[in-house]
């Protein structure tokens, strides 16, 4: 299982859909389980910090940009999704979807995905990299945590959302409302030591959880080792 990473050589006009950002577009092809996916994203995420809207916005709400990073567990992921044996067409909700790998890859595996994110400009770069990959009309979701609709899906896929412990008691919330209630959550997350604290709330808020380990693909900048991969499920209750 490998990953490689090429910058790719594109018409001038292949972000001509999205709106300028600071630093630009750029593009990458990632090979990911024997699949090609052609992705835009930021060319420089770090950019985004020095952007006067951005700033105002983390004074007021402590608002930081993470979704113009391809985070690497997303690799793992991809990875481990492509390599599942999913029934076509299944519904599936990305939750923090940055820059749209994970979710690719599942378009690429068969299931039906939904793309979400509480920044509408990573919802629209998701579905500008759907399209790009042949998929043109796949739905995506401006979403608040704090307020999730009451849509169902049976498969919710995550990847390095439970870094903070303010993100467990709303993701928990998104599960209640969201997960179907046969479905199953993935949730990819690298060893932060704030995994655990998550994973006892799951576990008090009712779901049960599988644990498998990833070989981690190759990434600059990262150090070898393994993706931790959780599976929630709810456990099944007796009256």
């Amino acid at each position: 299982m490998d990953a490689a990473l090429t910058d790719a050589t594109a018409p001038a006009d292949f972000a001509r859909e999205l709106p300028s950002i600071p630093g630009g577009w750029a593009e990458q092809v990632y090979q990911v389980a024997g699949r090609r996916m052609v992705l835009t994203q930021p060319a420089v995420p770090d950019a985004f910090l020095d952007d006067p809207g951005v700033q105002e916005a983390n004074r007021k709400t402590g608002y930081m940009p993470y979704w113009g990073f391809l985070w690497p567990t997303s690799l793992e992921m991809a990875t481990a999704i492509l390599e599942h044996p999913w029934t076509p067409g299944t519904p599936a909700l990305e939750l923090g979807a940055g820059v749209g790998l994970t979710g690719v890859a599942a378009l690429l595996a068969g299931l039906d995905v939904t793309f979400s994110d509480y920044d509408p400009q990573s919802v629209q770069l998701c579905l500008h990299n759907a399209r790009r990959n042949g998929f043109p009309n796949t739905p995506g979701l401006v979403l608040d945590w704090r307020e999730p609709p009451a849509s169902q899906y049976p498969v919710i896929i995550a990847c390095e959302l439970i870094y903070e412990l303010g993100n467990h008691a709303p993701l928990l919330q998104v599960l209640e409302a969201m997960l179907a209630p046969e479905g199953v959550a993935w949730f990819a997350d690298p060893g932060r030591h704030q995994a655990e604290p998550f994973l006892k709330s799951a576990r008090e808020a009712g779901y049960s959880i599988a644990h498998r380990t990833l070989p981690r693909l190759p990434y600059a900048g990262r150090p070898e080792g393994v993706t931790n991969l959780y599976v929630l499920k709810r456990a099944e209750r007796r009256d």
